[in-house]
């Protein structure tokens, strides 16, 4: 009986120690638990594990608590765990060299962050989301105007919306800028788009496009303009929106902060190429050659240069905004004079702005001053007529 006893205490021994290898042997050499930036379970993370030698590689998923595990791991060498899941950034997390003992590492990853998903475009009845509109809408912010010698607020947007085209009339100064939205709308509507002006529609048909719509706007003054460019987006407007809607938004004093900005920008203009005239002894040559009588009053004058200059044009724009609690406001002076290359041929603008915003109500009710004022004075002289002189006159006048 004694050694009965003592085969069971042997058998048992062995069956103790086979178990307990078997246990060992299924024990995973790495566990992780992968979870999101507040602490939640990450359930079907794809998780790579890879050695620095050997080759080795390992592809699991986590479960239902996050979890994820791997049975081998190269002894001797570091590895790396990567991490992949839909909406989430990718994360890598090197590990150190490993030993044979198991290793648990917790993985935080982190959303990715969508770019643009908030921004709001000004649409015919108000604000929007830009994922919640349907239509064609571009807006182009303060900083993404172009730069340098800014005489129209067109110009801001010349070349930065496709199927927006604007051209210049001529080169002198307070020329009308022609835009287009999408082409020409149709022959009763012509092609000029339909402003508006923090929510107040311009109506430039009385002048039949004679005078720029926007010349009273300081183009300093503009925070973002919105282009509408389909039937949906200016169905709100209706006929009037038929060539597209340019919709324009100034800029206002922000609660908690203050400043004040003077913005100065210069630049000069000259005729680019004179057209090709006989100078004085050339003139009476070909006179001659001609059979007729040259009337020679003793003088040689080159006209294209009497009528012509170099012209400086200078943009100023002082501002002053802010504002405190529910109350803000924002202030702008402008000066711009600009000089034609044909003498005389001078613009000179004035604009001033006030913009006062007081909210009431917890922000349920929104009082909301915009007054502007515009002088502009344009000195145009009969620039064809003085053009078409200049290179028929007689150069010893």
């Amino acid at each position: 009986m004694h050694k009965f006893f003592k085969g069971v205490r042997t058998g048992l021994s062995l069956l103790a120690c086979l178990v307990s290898s078997v246990l060992m042997a299924q024990e995973a050499a790495l566990k992780g638990k992968v979870t999101d930036e507040k602490g939640n379970p990450l359930v079907g993370v794809t998780t790579v594990v890879k050695g620095n030698s050997g080759g080795f590689s390992a592809t699991v998923q986590t479960n239902l608590e996050g979890l994820f595990s791997v049975d081998k791991l190269p002894v001797g060498g570091t590895y790396t765990v990567t991490c992949t899941y839909v909406g989430y950034q990718d994360k890598v997390v090197s590990g150190n060299q490993y030993s044979g003992t198991p290793v648990f590492i917790e993985i935080t990853m982190e959303p990715i962050q969508a770019s643009g998903v908030d921004e709001v475009v000004v649409v015919g009845y108000g604000r929007a989301a830009r994922r919640d509109v349907t239509g064609s809408v571009k807006s182009v912010k303060a900083g993404d105007f172009n730069k340098g010698i800014i005489n129209a607020p067109e110009e801001l947007l010349q070349g930065k919306v496709s199927g927006v085209n604007v051209t210049s009339a001529s080169g002198e100064p307070g020329a009308i800028q022609n835009i287009t939205v999408r082409g020409p709308g149709g022959i009763r509507s012509g092609v000029t788009p339909l402003f508006v002006i923090d929510g107040l529609a311009l109506d430039n048909t009385s002048t039949g496009g004679a005078t720029n719509p926007l010349a009273f706007i300081n183009p300093q003054d503009i925070e973002s303009i919105d282009v509408l460019k389909d039937a949906s987006a200016t169905a709100i407007y209706g006929a009037r929106g038929a060539n597209g809607v340019i919709l324009v938004t100034t800029k206002k004093g922000k609660q908690g902060f203050s400043s004040v900005t003077y913005n100065v920008t210069a630049g000069i203009s000259q005729l680019a190429r004179a057209l090709p005239v006989f100078e004085t002894e050339q003139y009476k040559a070909e006179v001659r050659a001609l059979g007729g009588t040259v009337e020679d009053f003793g003088g040689s004058t080159n006209w294209q240069d009497e009528i012509t200059r170099t012209a400086f044009t200078q943009n100023h724009n002082l501002t002053l905004s802010g504002g405190a609690g529910k109350f803000s406001y924002f202030g702008s002076f402008g000066l711009q004079n600009q000089e034609g290359i044909i003498r005389e041929n001078t613009l000179k603008r004035y604009n001033g702005r006030v913009n006062i915003t007081q909210k009431l109500l917890d922000d349920k009710w929104v009082i909301e001053a915009n007054v502007s004022a515009n002088n502009t004075v344009n000195r145009r002289p009969p620039i064809q007529a003085i053009i078409g002189n200049a290179i028929s006159l007689n150069p010893t006048l």
